[in-house]
């Protein structure tokens, strides 16, 4: 937008005015002129229509280009002052011949720039001034109406200059004010320009990203796939040790079991006391410890096999393997196990994956009591049916766990075994196990004596719910 000269408005709006009024002047002149060809005042009627030749070449110039306006206004008034003073000395019968001479001394005053008007000014007043007192019988008045008229121009005049000095100030200000508005919306337009074609460049930017972001998400989705196998496969690897050292205290009572019935049947023979029932008992007794041992065998065996499929187990023989993969090790550090059996509930879920995480909440408990040097460790884990889930729950008396720590349990690499070699993977997996595996949830609380892990599964159900 465009800022506008106080001056060129003038300028533009001079042009228009004097336009209008060489319209007026064609009008009332060539009606005069043919007035006065009636009236055969031929002398009259040359000067109106020499005049009326004058102001149409003025006004064909001016319509088609107004860069001619100051040569135009000079010539058709320096011509209409000629022709009105001619009127003034030569028609003393005409009562408003002066009125000819103050209008065009009010035009020139209004579209005249100032410094010009007021030239031209004085250069009208010296010429009425001399011709009147030269020729005063022409004019027909007496010298005191002559200057009544000549002040009563100056008067007008003066009022007119003030009022025009007051429009003019007003004019200015409202350009003024224009123009700041005009700035203001310029800044204004370019700054919505440029959000604009910053919102344009960002709606191409999100639909190249909408048409990335399906492949985006299959990729992401494959990736946190590929990562959860990681962990769980490292979360597999940091049982396994832990695993082995179970297996060395399944086998330790068996073997040395064994090697005492081989050190008596030895000395037996060597005695030579051995007899067929003898030997039948002993065999018999070896043969047991050795399926023991192989049952031992199995269960490790068959816990880190990948479940392909659910089964329907109850929630006693999920805590009973586990406490038979788990129970020598704890025994060997004189932790007390307890479990109370409160219902036979039947769940549908992956065997092995909730003895996995049996069997590292309790290895949590072990560590804990361990670590606090408790003087009689015990685990509690129970079994019941709660509102519309089959319940679990594994409980130690070590103390509890702190509660600002309480809401970090489950996220993963927190740990607070950093010195004892803790990854945090393991309840970061057995949360993602119980909750997207087996469709279940596992929560952490502490109890009078220590922390209470609960895992609560949907119970099976052996026919479909009905649809209401």
């Amino acid at each position: 937008m465009s800022v506008v000269n106080p001056e060129t408005q003038f300028a533009e709006q001079k042009v228009k005015l004097l336009l209008k009024m060489f319209l007026v002047l064609i009008s009332v002149i060539g009606t005069m002129s043919l007035i006065r060809l009636i009236k055969h005042d031929y002398v009259q009627a040359g000067a109106d229509i020499l005049f009326l030749g004058i102001v149409l070449y003025g006004y064909y110039k001016l319509k088609t280009d107004s860069r001619h306006y100051k040569k135009i206004t000079r010539i058709v008034f320096f011509t209409a002052f000629l022709a009105s003073l001619f009127l003034v000395v030569n028609h003393p019968e005409t009562p408003i011949r002066f009125i000819w001479v103050s209008t065009v001394v009010y035009m020139v005053f209004y579209l005249f720039d100032g410094k010009e008007a007021s030239l031209w000014l004085i250069a009208m007043g010296m010429v009425i001034f001399a011709l009147f007192f030269k020729h005063a019988e022409g004019f027909h008045i007496s010298f005191i109406d002559f200057m009544i008229w000549i002040m009563n121009m100056l008067v007008v005049l003066m009022i007119a200059h003030w009022y025009s000095d007051i429009e003019q100030l007003a004019t200015r200000k409202l350009l003024r004010v224009k123009n700041i508005l005009a700035e203001e919306v310029e800044k204004k337009t370019r700054a919505l320009k440029r959000q604009k074609e910053e919102l344009e460049q960002k709606t191409r930017e999100l639909e190249e990203l909408n048409e990335t972001l399906e492949e985006q998400i299959r990729i992401k989705t494959e990736k946190n796939r590929r990562q959860e196998r990681m962990l769980f496969q490292q979360a597999r690897y940091a049982q396994m040790g832990e695993m082995i050292s179970m297996i060395a205290h399944q086998w330790r009572q068996p073997l040395n079991a064994i090697a005492a019935v081989n050190a008596t049947v030895k000395l037996k023979n060597d005695v030579g006391s051995c007899d067929k029932t003898f030997i039948s008992e002993k065999t018999q007794l070896i043969s047991e410890h050795v399926q023991h041992l192989s049952a031992t065998i199995d269960d490790f065996r068959n816990f880190f096999k990948l479940d392909k499929q659910k089964e329907v187990r109850t929630t006693s023989e999920l805590i009973e393997d586990t406490l038979r993969i788990a129970g020598s090790a704890l025994e060997s550090k004189l932790i007390t196990v307890n479990q109370e059996v409160a219902c036979t509930c039947r769940v549908e879920t992956y065997p092995n994956e909730v003895v996995h995480v049996l069997l590292n909440l309790i290895k949590n408990a072990e560590d804990a009591m361990l670590m606090r040097d408790i003087k009689a460790p015990m685990i509690t884990v129970r079994n019941r049916r709660e509102g519309e889930y089959a319940v679990i729950e594994v409980e130690d008396n070590a103390g509890g766990i702190e509660p600002e720590i309480l809401e970090k349990i489950f996220d993963p690499y927190f740990t607070t075994k950093e010195d004892n070699g803790g990854t945090g993977l393991g309840l970061y997996m057995s949360r993602t196990i119980i909750q997207d595996h087996c469709g279940g949830k596992i929560e952490v609380k502490n109890g009078t004596m220590g922390a209470i892990f609960k895992i609560s599964l949907p119970p099976y159900q052996s026919t479909p719910p009905s649809r209401s």
